[in-house]
């Protein structure tokens, strides 16, 4: 199936979700995955993400992959992915710009053990991984994982979701992070960031405050949910009236994903 995969472009035609439940039937529950070239991983059928993200490849969450290539320039330096879950993201653009400082941002342990084993297998030395989330406040918070899918894992008061909890999961503003790292803020737009954290975006946001009116960021990409924005206590138009306050405009891209994307007014 790799082989089949690789040439119709790393990505299964556009067959239906009957087609997608049918291949996966015949599959083990782990199964070896060549997710881009130079990027192999083991993936788990049983989860929504990895069997969709394996299945549609660059067109998960279509145009968000070829967006993000897009923006990348000579100047670009460095790519954020916040809320990375198993890495198909930071996967993505370390295939297509290898050059690029990759930083991978995902609280929930079990994912995060498995995008650290892809990094170690694959020596992705220019991929950083950070088991935090990212936040307006720095302390500790309780996650509460998706049972089935690793995707809907969230900080916030998910209804759905309200039996399982990991607490003390360590959560840091943007702001401080950089200080920890040591990693200043560019003289001008070279950063690109992608910010999926079901409903807890515009906490993410006003940790990245000061970076984004610093204008660090060639282009940023938001999850606007209404449903997951709501049990954290937010709105899709309080995140388009945060976005232009810091300086960045919305892009005029017909996503059917649920994507929002900001480039620098």
């Amino acid at each position: 199936m790799n082989g089949l995969r690789r040439r119709l472009g790393y990505r299964f035609p556009r067959l239906g979700i009957q087609a997608m439940n049918l291949f996966y039937k015949s599959m083990p529950d782990s199964f070896e995955a060549d997710l881009f070239p130079g990027i192999h991983a083991v993936l788990n059928k049983n989860d929504l993400t990895q069997r969709s993200t394996y299945w549609q490849g660059s067109r998960f969450e279509y145009p968000t992959p070829s967006i993000m290539d897009s923006w990348i320039t000579p100047e670009t330096t460095h790519f954020f992915d916040i809320g990375s879950n198993y890495g198909f993201f930071s996967f993505w653009m370390i295939s297509r710009n290898p050059s690029l400082s990759v930083h991978a941002f995902e609280p929930n342990p079990m994912t995060f053990a498995t995008i650290s084993a892809i990094k170690k297998e694959n020596a992705l030395g220019q991929l950083h991984l950070w088991n935090i989330g990212l936040g307006d406040v720095s302390g500790k918070l309780s996650l509460h994982p998706g049972s089935d899918d690793s995707g809907h894992s969230t900080f916030g008061n998910h209804p759905g979701l309200k039996s399982a909890s990991l607490t003390d999961i360590q959560v840091m503003t943007f702001s401080e992070w950089l200080r920890t790292t040591n990693l200043t803020l560019p003289l001008k737009p070279s950063w690109i960031a992608k910010i999926d954290v079901e409903g807890f975006e515009m906490k993410v946001l006003s940790g990245l405050e000061e970076a984004l009116k610093n204008k660090a960021f060639q282009g940023v990409v938001i999850e606007i949910n209404s449903f997951t924005l709501g049990f954290c206590g937010a709105s899709p138009d309080d995140i388009f009236s945060f976005m232009k306050t810091c300086g960045y405009k919305r892009c005029d891209i017909s996503d059917r994903s649920g994507n929002a994307f900001f480039i620098p007014a």
